[in-house]
């Protein structure tokens, strides 16, 4: 099997065990929250976030996010 092919249907799995973890609604919330506290701290594109959460074992979550930086106005273009 090729990597690609691999690689996706790991993603699919993360994604499905990431529904199971937490509804939507508990997902967009924890974004906004992220996004909150993030920004404070890095000029970050708070629509763009990524998260995945993994249940490691019995006791332990493993969450993953991805921050995309702000966009440059166009001024701000060398």
């Amino acid at each position: 099997m090729a990597s690609g092919k691999i690689a996706s249907q790991r993603l699919k799995h993360v994604i499905s065990k990431d529904r199971e973890l937490l509804s939507s609604g508990s997902i967009r919330v924890l974004k906004k929250e992220l996004g909150n506290i993030v920004s404070k701290f890095l000029d970050i594109d708070k629509r763009k976030i990524q998260i995945t959460i993994e249940e490691a074992d019995q006791q332990n979550y493993n969450l993953s996010a991805n921050f995309q930086k702000k966009p440059k106005a166009e001024d701000e273009v060398e």
